[in-house]
């Protein structure tokens, strides 16, 4: 539950930050659109590449939680 809770404030947080700062917005935005040609670019592989990278952080991310404290 915690870890819920630290990840929402920390989305919610970066959320707000970006809503006030027009130009970081529109830098971020621009590297998405940066990545998003990239992998099109590259594609299919690129995406069978990002699918397998999202499996392990999550992978690694709940190992990681499941340890005992």
């Amino acid at each position: 539950m915690e870890f819920m809770l630290r990840a929402a404030s920390m989305f919610g947080l970066g959320g707000i930050f970006l809503m006030i700062s027009p130009k970081l917005r529109d830098q971020a935005w621009g590297a998405l659109g940066g990545g998003v040609s990239a992998m099109d670019f590259y594609a299919p592989y690129s995406y069978i590449a990002g699918g397998l990278l999202v499996f392990f952080v999550l992978i690694v991310s709940f190992y990681r939680g499941a340890q005992a404290r």
